[in-house]
């Protein structure tokens, strides 16, 4: 098996983990998202703000769908990509 297998298999790879954290714009977008929910959620009273952390956290649980939707349908597309070019490169020297 090779060492990317591996890697992923023993969980050393964990793609949901591996954010843009490279990437300034998305830096500063985060931040400025985290500082925006925080300064309206001081303004809510006790219940609405409850009520807010509850719709966030449902948020936050569809996000974390869609990536895990969307990186599978990313890798399968690479998979199938990966298949294509093997099967044509091996007709090929045939």
């Amino acid at each position: 098996m090779g060492k990317l297998l591996e890697q992923l298999y023993a969980g050393e790879i964990q793609p949901c983990e591996r954010i843009s954290c490279d990437n300034e714009e998305y830096k500063a977008l985060c931040r400025e998202s985290l500082e925006e929910i925080e300064r309206f959620s001081k303004k809510l009273d006790v219940d609405m703000r409850e009520e807010f952390d509850g719709l966030m956290e449902h948020y936050l649980e569809l996000t974390y769908m869609e990536k895990t939707q969307t990186f599978g349908d990313g890798f399968r597309i690479g998979a199938g990509l990966m298949c294509e070019v093997f099967y044509e490169n091996s007709r090929k020297q045939a």
